[in-house]
């Protein structure tokens, strides 16, 4: 009966959300002109690669399709990482937190229900990044896995969806209550930004840039999504420090045990963490600006 009640709700907040998307009339022009001008920036940087002396292997020959899937991951991680912050924010400094507490809600209902938003319109943009990157720049890709990379895209979404909640609870828990925090300046800001991968394989960076590299989950999944999805990808030679620290592990199986570790350990400290704030902010009677 309470998942039910939940649900409901959560159905209610979504709808609402995406009223608020639908109503602005040039909303879905600019959507879609956003995703395909920065397809097209990710296209002139694999450009620059073309006659270079970087080394692509095991990542197929295509460069276009290895920056387009960058792109791909980009957009799921951006969104999952930077929207839970922003969602807490904008319902404290709505002065709505304190109402959302009040009804028989869970305290993750709101949250999830207000992201919705960032869902609709951010992930179908890596979808359209794909399109787009296939129609007018020669990207070309394989499914010959595909239920292994719906796998591997779950375990993405909520490797990197953990990391966006311990961001959020950062707003009560520690009292960041501006733009910058330092959860989401450390992942998205500093280690994502160096060593994430989106326009070349991380084997090119020094090797202390690569085992940073090595704790995030987008170097997994870009390694993993690369060797399956981008013609004559190699499967079974290791490349990351820690395929090479475990040579007798497929390297894409090897990626999969990691982020569903990185999955389970993300996900469940960021809910404990939220979950804190909220108690403390509770506590302190600042769950809500006061107006």
């Amino acid at each position: 009966m309470k998942f039910l009640r939940e649900w409901d709700a959560l159905k209610m907040f979504s709808k609402r959300e995406l009223i608020i998307w639908l109503s602005y009339k040039m909303n879905s022009t600019m959507w879609v002109l956003d995703t395909l001008f920065t397809t097209i920036i990710f296209f002139v940087l694999s450009l620059v690669t073309r006659g270079s002396n970087i080394d692509f292997f095991p990542y197929g020959n295509n460069y276009v399709s290895f920056v387009v899937l960058g792109l791909f991951v980009h957009f799921i991680s951006y969104t999952n990482l930077g929207d839970p912050f922003t969602r807490v924010s904008r319902i404290y400094w709505g002065g709505t937190m304190d109402l959302y507490m009040l009804s028989p809600l869970s305290y993750y209902t709101p949250m999830f229900g207000i992201m919705f938003r960032g869902v609709i319109d951010d992930y179908p943009r890596s979808i359209l990044a794909l399109l787009f990157g296939w129609i007018f720049f020669g990207a070309v890709f394989t499914f010959n896995s595909p239920f292994l990379l719906l796998f591997i895209l779950l375990l993405i979404l909520i490797s990197t969806f953990g990391i966006g909640i311990m961001s959020a609870s950062s707003f009560y828990l520690f009292n960041f209550k501006q733009k910058t925090e330092p959860i989401k300046f450390i992942f998205q800001d500093v280690i994502i930004a160096l060593t994430a991968g989106y326009y070349y394989p991380i084997t090119v960076l020094p090797y202390p840039l690569q085992v940073l590299g090595s704790f995030i989950p987008h170097t997994y999944a870009l390694d993993a999504i690369r060797r399956l999805m981008i013609p004559g990808g190699d499967v079974t030679t290791p490349v990351l420090p820690l395929q090479i620290a475990m040579p007798n592990i497929n390297p894409i199986t090897l990626d999969i045990i990691v982020l569903t570790i990185m999955s389970i350990v993300f996900l469940s400290l960021g809910l404990f963490m939220y979950v804190k704030g909220i108690e403390k902010a509770r506590k302190d009677g600042t769950l809500t600006r006061w107006q």
